[in-house]
């Protein structure tokens, strides 16, 4: 769904409901300026978007040939 980010200020409970079930784009002179979204979806976007920062440094240590551990190795260092 798409709305100005104008029109938002005349139904902002209807766009936070409507966010449950699918984003929300707020567009200002036809581009998309913002977006509201479920708060859990939110949450799991940024632990995925944290796992992909892990997995990209991992491939650069691992392209510049430097020391690589096991998850078991990290565990321990880590005491879990």
């Amino acid at each position: 769904m798409e709305v100005t980010a104008t029109k938002t200020r005349d139904q902002p409970g209807r766009l936070i409901d409507r966010a449950h079930s699918e984003p929300v784009y707020l567009t200002r002179h036809n581009r998309r300026v913002g977006a509201i979204v479920d708060a859990d979806t939110l949450d799991r976007m940024m632990e995925a978007a944290e796992n992909l920062e892990d997995v990209a440094a991992y491939d650069a240590t691992k392209a510049e040939g430097g020391e690589t551990v096991t998850i078991d190795e990290l565990r321990r260092e880590l005491g879990l």
